[in-house]
C-alpha cells in the first residue's frame, strides 16, 4: 500500500513538473505593437487581411486601416463622400481573386474595396427585394478556393454571383430553427474536400448542402455555446473556438476523431480561457489559439498550451489579452489583434535572450566561462556571478566589509582564468582579486607604492592569458606582465623621452597578442602600440589629421584577429579599423557613412565563420571582413538595450556570443540570427501639392503616370516598402531621372519632394531596402509629366512658328509691295519727267531754235515773243519738278502737309487773279493720312480744278471744302464764275477735266461736276480713306 502510494505520488509529481515544462513558452517570442500612438484607428482590431500589393488590413470598431509599414491610412464612413465605407464598425474581411477586398461590418453590410478607384462598393439588406443581404450584420467573410466570396449574416449564409451581383442564401431547414441563432454565421472555412462549414451563433456547426440549397447541422455535435471561429488545419482536422466553453478538434479525415480543450484551473497547460476567439495554424504547422487571456501555442504531442500573456512593463510582449483575430502574412508574421492594438511576431525563438545574470538591471562589465560551461560575470553593483546556464543555478560573490575573504569591492571590471583555473578578478578601483572556484578562497593584491614589484595601479581595466601563463594587467597607469606565482609585475609605462617608441599615455585599456606572437595594445589616448616585452619599446600608430590612411582614433576600445590573420581595431568615436600594412601604419576605417549604427565599437568578437561582431552605444553589428557588408541589430531587434560596456564580451564554447551593457549580459548564436532574404515589394502610397493630400481619381499605388500643371511645381511623393519584419529599419534610394544626376540615400525617410521643375517629362524611380539591406533593386517607378503654360506647349510652338513663317511671308509681300510701289513711284516720275519734262524741253528746243533763227534773220519781235514761250515752259516745267519733288518726300505724307500746299496754292493762283475764296476744313480730316501715289494724283486733281477755275470760271467768288464721312475724304470746289455746257467740254477746260478723271479713277474715287451756264461750277471729288 505504501508502495502504491509512493509510486502515485512520484508520478504525480513528475506529471505536475512535465505540466510545468510544458506551461513554459515552447518559443521565447518577441512581439512588436502597434496602437492609435502609431496611427491606428481604433485599438480594439477584429480582423486582418493582405492585399496582392502587400498592404496589411486591419479591421476596428472605428474604420477600416491600410499599413504599409511606415503609417496607417484609415478609411472611414463618411455621408458626404460617394463611395466611402458604410460603417465604421469593421468585423471581418477577406480578398478575393481580383484583388478586391470585401469588409464586412457591424450594421453597415458588406463593402467591396476596389484599390484601383479607392471607392467601395455596398451590399445591404433590402426589404422585399430577393438577391440582397438577408441582414446587414455581416460576422464572416470567406474567400474559397476557386475565388468564390461567402458572407455570414445573422440571417445565414450568403454565395455572391458575380455576374449578376446578387447573393445566394443558404439557411437551416425551417425544423431545425427554433433557436433564431442556428441561422446567425459566425465564422466560415473550407476543408481539404472543398465542403464550405459555418459555425453559428447557436453552438452548430454545419456544412453546405449546395444540391439542397440549405445548412446541414453536424448530427450529435452541438457546442454548448456560440461558435467563435474555425480553422482548418493541414490534415484536414477542424478547429472550432465557441463563446464560453474552449476549444473543440474534429477530425474530419477520421469523421469520429473529437478532443476538447477547456481552461482547468491549477493546470498550467490548460488553456488560460474558455473564451475561444480566434485560431491559426501557421505555415509551419504550429497551432495558435487567440483567448481572452491571451495567446496559446499548442503542444499536439502533450495537447499542452504555452500561454503568452501581457505584461506590464515588458514591451516585447502581449499589448493586452483579449486576443480577438490572428493572421499569418506572406512573409510568415503572425499578427495578434487584440484590444490593445496589434502585435506581431515571427514564430521562431528570440534571436536575442538577456541571461538572468542578476534579478534586476545591472551593467555587465566582464564576462568569460570555466572549463564546465557556467558564466562568469563582473557586474557594477552585484559583484561576481556564477551563473550554470544547463540548471539555471546562480552564485554571487561580493564584497563583505570586514571579511578577509571576499572580493575587495563590488564594481568588477575584468575577468580571466589561468592555467590552474583561479579566476582572476579586476576591480575598478581596489587591485586585482584571484578567487578559487573550487574553494571559494580569495587573495588580493594592489599597488604598493613601496614595492617597484607590486602592481602599477588599483584600477584595473582588462586581463589577458599570456602564453607562458602569466597576466597581462591593464591598468590606468600602465601596463603590468603579472607572474601568479609569485605575485609579482613587471610594469611598462609610458617613455615619454621616446615619443615613437613609447604608449603615448599610461591609460591602458586592454592587450592582445596575434597568432604571430605579436602583443598589441590599447591605449586610452595615445592609439594603438606593437610592444615588444624584451625591450620594454613599441611602435605607436596614432592618429594623424589630415591623413585618412591613419587610426582614425587614438582611443582603443578592442582589439581581434579574424581568420585570415588581419587585425581589426574598435576605437571610441573613429568607428572599426582595419589594419592593412603594419610596417606603414596604413589603416582603412569603416564608421557610420559605412554601415556602423554608432562610431564607439565597445567590443569585438569573431564567430565560426569568420565574421565579427560589434557592440556599440547603438546595438550589435554584425561586419564581414570579406563582402565588408554590416547588419544592425538593436532592441526592435529584440535587444533588452542599445547600449554596451567596453570590454564586456565572451565567445563561449558552444559558439554562442555574449556581450555585457548597461542593463545585462545579452547572449546569442550567430548562425541563429536569422537574415530576411525577402526584398520588399515597394507602392506609392500618397501624393501632396503644396502640402496638401491630393485624393486621385486612380490610387496613387495603381497609377504609371501623373500629369502636373505648370504652376503645380512643389510637390511630394510618398512610398512604403512592404516589409514589416522591423519595418522602422526599411531604407530607401529615390532619384528623379531629368533632374536628379544620381540616387538619393534617404534612408528611412519615405518621401521625396520636389520644387520648381521645369516643364516635361520626369520618371520617378524609388527603391527599398528590408530590415536586413536586400535591396529591391527594381522597385516602383512612376512617370511625371509637368505639362508647360499654353506659350509653351508644342501646338503653341506649331503655331507660332506657322505664324512667324506667316509674318515673315507678310514682309516678304509687304517689302515686294514696297519695292513694286517704289519702282512704279520711279516709272511714274520717269514717265511724269519723260511726259511733262520731256515734251516741255523739246519745246523749249525748238522755240529756241527758232528764236535764234529769228535773231539771225533780224526778227526781233518774232524772237521775243519765242522767248517769252520758253520763258513760259520753263515755268511749268518747274512747277511740274516741284509738284514732284513734294509728292515723294515722306514728310508730306500728313493731311497737314497737303492742306498747307493745297491753301497756299489757291491763295497764289487766286489772289492773283482778284477772286475772293474760302477754303475750309472739317475737323476729321485733319487726322488723315495719304500715301504718296495717292497724295501726289489728289494734289494734281486740286490743283486742276484750281487752275480751270481761275482760267475759265471769270468768278469774283470761289468756296473751297473738305469733308470726311463714312470713310471718304470729299473735296469740294465751287464758284460763281459763268459755267459751262457739260455738252460741250472744251469750254470747261477740255483737256484738264480729261485729266481729273483719270486721276479720279486711279483714286478709286468718284468725281462729280454740275455746272451750266451763267450757274457757275461745282466740282466734287470723293475718294475711299481709312482714318489712320
Amino acid at each position: 500500500m505504501k508502495r502504491s502510494f509512493f509510486l502515485g505520488f512520484f508520478l504525480s509529481f513528475l506529471l505536475a513538473v512535465a505540466m510545468s515544462a510544458a506551461a513554459q513558452p515552447a518559443l521565447p517570442l518577441t512581439f512588436r505593437t502597434l496602437t492609435t500612438e502609431q496611427g491606428l484607428s481604433e485599438n480594439s482590431v477584429y480582423c486582418m487581411a493582405q492585399d496582392p500589393r502587400g498592404f496589411l488590413w486591419l479591421g476596428t470598431q472605428d474604420g477600416l486601416n491600410r499599413y504599409d509599414g511606415a503609417s496607417f491610412k484609415v478609411l472611414r464612413n463618411d455621408p458626404q463622400v460617394e463611395g466611402s465605407l458604410s460603417s465604421n464598425f469593421v468585423l471581418s474581411m477577406a480578398v478575393d481573386k481580383q484583388g478586391f477586398l470585401w469588409v464586412g461590418t457591424g450594421g453597415g453590410g458588406l463593402n467591396r474595396y476596389n484599390p484601383i478607384t479607392g471607392r467601395f462598393q455596398v451590399f445591404k439588406h433590402e426589404d422585399g427585394r430577393p438577391g440582397t443581404l438577408a441582414d446587414n450584420f455581416v460576422r464572416a467573410v470567406f474567400c474559397d478556393r476557386i475565388g468564390q466570396i461567402w458572407a455570414g449574416t445573422e440571417g445565414g449564409l450568403h454565395r455572391f454571383d458575380s455576374k449578376t451581383g446578387r447573393f445566394q442564401l443558404f439557411q437551416h431547414p425551417v425544423a431545425t430553427t427554433a433557436n433564431v441563432r442556428r441561422n446567425s454565421v459566425r465564422a466560415i472555412t473550407q476543408d481539404a474536400a472543398g465542403q464550405i462549414w459555418v459555425g453559428t451563433g447557436a453552438g452548430q456547426l454545419s456544412r453546405l448542402d449546395v444540391a439542397a440549397g440549405q445548412l446541414q447541422a453536424r448530427p450529435n455535435w452541438q457546442a454548448p455555446s456560440g461558435i467563435t471561429t474555425l480553422c482548418v488545419d493541414q490534415a484536414n482536422g477542424l478547429w472550432v473556438g465557441t463563446e464560453v466553453h474552449g476549444l473543440r478538434f474534429l477530425s474530419l479525415s477520421k469523421g469520429h476523431e473529437e478532443l476538447v480543450y477547456r481552461h482547468e484551473p491549477g493546470h498550467a497547460g490548460s488553456l488560460s480561457s474558455d473564451a475561444v476567439r480566434s485560431v491559426l495554424e501557421d505555415t509551419q504547422g504550429r497551432l495558435w489559439v487567440g483567448t481572452d487571456e491571451g495567446l496559446h501555442q499548442l503542444d499536439r504531442v502533450s495537447n499542452t498550451f504555452a500561454p503568452y500573456r501581457a505584461q506590464l512593463g515588458r514591451p516585447h510582449m502581449l499589448p493586452e489579452n483579449t486576443v480577438q483575430a490572428l493572421f499569418q502574412d506572406r512573409n510568415g508574421q503572425i499578427w495578434v489583434g487584440t484590444e490593445g492594438g496589434v502585435a506581431s511576431f515571427m514564430p521562431r525563438p528570440a534571436t536575442f535572450t538577456t541571461v538572468p545574470i542578476t534579478p534586476r538591471p545591472d551593467p555587465v562589465w566582464a564576462v568569460c566561462e570555466d572549463k564546465s560551461g557556467r558564466l562568469w560575470a563582473g557586474t557594477q553593483e552585484s559583484g561576481l556571478v556564477c551563473y550554470n546556464p544547463a540548471t539555471g543555478q546562480r552564485q554571487e560573490y561580493r564584497h563583505r566589509p570586514g571579511a578577509a575573504n571576499s572580493l575587495s569591492e563590488n564594481f568588477i571590471r575584468a575577468l580571466c582564468f589561468d592555467l590552474r583555473g583561479q579566476l582572476w578578478v579586476g576591480t575598478q578601483r581596489s587591485g586585482l582579486d584571484c578567487l578559487d572556484p573550487a574553494t571559494g578562497k580569495v587573495r588580493h593584491f594592489a599597488h604598493n607604492p613601496a614595492d617597484p614589484t607590486s602592481l602599477s595601479d588599483n584600477a584595473i581595466r582588462a586581463i589577458a592569458l599570456d602564453p607562458t601563463g602569466q597576466l597581462w594587467i591593464s591598468t590606468e597607469n600602465g601596463l603590468n606582465l603579472f607572474d601568479p606565482n609569485t605575485g609579482r609585475s613587471t610594469v611598462y609605462r609610458d617613455k615619454p623621452l621616446t615619443p615613437k617608441a613609447s604608449f603615448g599615455t599610461n591609460y591602458i585599456r586592454m592587450s592582445f597578442r596575434d597568432r604571430q606572437g605579436r602583443l598589441w595594445v590599447g591605449t586610452g589616448g595615445g592609439g594603438l602600440c606593437l610592444l615588444d616585452p624584451r625591450t620594454g619599446l613599441c611602435k605607436p600608430y596614432r592618429n594623424v589629421p589630415g591623413q585618412p590612411r591613419s587610426l582614425s582614433s587614438n582611443f582603443v576600445r578592442g582589439i581581434v584577429q579574424d581568420r585570415a590573420g588581419t587585425l581589426w581595431i574598435g576605437t571610441e568615436g573613429g568607428g572599426l579599423n582595419r589594419l592593412d600594412d603594419a610596417e606603414k601604419g596604413l589603416f582603412t576605417t569603416f564608421r557610420e557613412p559605412q554601415g556602423l549604427p554608432n562610431d564607439v565599437v565597445y567590443a569585438l568578437l569573431p564567430d565560426r565563420q569568420g565574421n565579427l561582431w560589434l557592440s556599440t552605444n547603438k546595438g550589435i553589428a554584425h561586419f564581414s571582413p570579406t563582402t565588408l557588408q554590416v547588419r544592425t541589430y538593436d532592441m526592435r531587434d529584440g535587444l533588452a538595450q542599445d547600449e554596451f560596456n567596453a570590454g564586456s564580451q565572451w565567445a563561449g564554447s558552444d559558439g554562442r556570443l555574449y556581450f555585457g551593457g548597461i542593463t545585462g549580459l545579452i547572449t546569442f548564436r550567430p548562425g541563429g540570427v536569422p537574415v530576411n532574404q525577402t526584398a520588399p515589394p515597394v507602392v506609392f502610397t500618397g501624393f501632396r501639392k503644396f502640402n496638401q493630400q491630393v485624393r486621385l481619381d486612380t490610387s496613387i499605388t495603381e497609377r504609371r503616370t501623373l500629369r502636373l500643371g505648370p504652376r503645380e511645381n512643389f510637390f511630394s511623393i510618398e512610398f512604403a516598402a512592404l516589409n514589416f519584419q522591423l519595418p522602422s529599419k526599411n531604407s530607401f534610394m529615390y532619384r528623379l531621372r531629368g533632374f536628379d544626376e544620381d540616387w538619393i540615400e534617404a534612408g528611412a525617410r519615405h518621401e521625396a519632394t520636389y520644387t520648381n521643375l521645369d516643364p516635361g517629362t520626369y520618371l520617378f524611380q524609388v527603391r527599398a531596402a528590408n530590415n536586413d539591406g536586400v535591396w529591391n533593386q527594381k522597385g516602383a517607378t512612376l512617370k511625371i509629366v509637368v505639362t508647360p503654360p499654353w506659350y509653351q506647349t508644342w501646338w503653341f510652338r506649331v503655331l507660332a512658328s506657322w505664324l512667324l513663317i506667316g509674318l515673315l511671308f507678310l514682309a516678304y509681300r509687304v517689302r515686294v509691295r514696297q519695292l513694286l510701289a517704289l519702282e512704279r513711284v520711279r516709272h511714274n516720275i520717269a514717265r511724269d519727267l519723260h511726259d511733262d519734262m520731256g515734251s516741255t524741253l523739246s519745246s523749249i528746243g525748238i522755240l529756241s531754235t527758232l528764236a535764234r533763227n529769228h535773231q539771225h534773220q533780224n526778227r526781233p519781235e518774232q524772237a521775243t515773243q519765242l522767248l517769252d514761250q520758253i520763258s513760259e515752259s520753263s515755268r511749268r516745267m518747274l512747277d511740274s519738278m516741284d509738284d514732284i519733288v513734294w509728292a515723294i518726300n515722306p514728310a508730306h505724307d500728313s493731311m497737314e502737309a497737303v492742306l498747307s500746299r493745297m491753301r497756299i496754292f489757291a491763295s497764289d493762283v487766286l489772289e492773283a487773279r482778284g477772286i475772293d475764296f474760302s477754303f475750309t476744313v472739317a475737323p476729321d480730316v485733319q487726322g488723315l493720312r495719304l500715301e504718296m501715289r495717292a497724295r501726289r494724283e489728289f494734289f494734281l486733281l486740286y490743283k486742276e480744278s484750281v487752275n480751270n477755275l481761275a482760267k475759265y470760271a471769270q468768278c469774283e467768288e470761289a468756296r473751297i471744302h473738305l469733308d470726311y464721312q463714312y470713310n471718304r475724304l470729299t473735296l469740294t470746289v465751287e464758284d460763281n464764275g459763268v459755267g459751262f455746257d457739260p455738252k460741250d467740254p472744251a469750254k470747261g477746260g477740255g483737256n484738264g477735266l480729261t485729266n481729273m478723271r483719270a486721276r479720279a479713277a486711279a483714286l478709286r474715287g468718284q468725281l462729280d461736276i454740275v455746272t451750266a451756264p451763267g450757274q457757275g461750277t461745282k466740282l466734287e471729288l470723293s475718294v475711299p480713306l481709312k482714318a489712320a
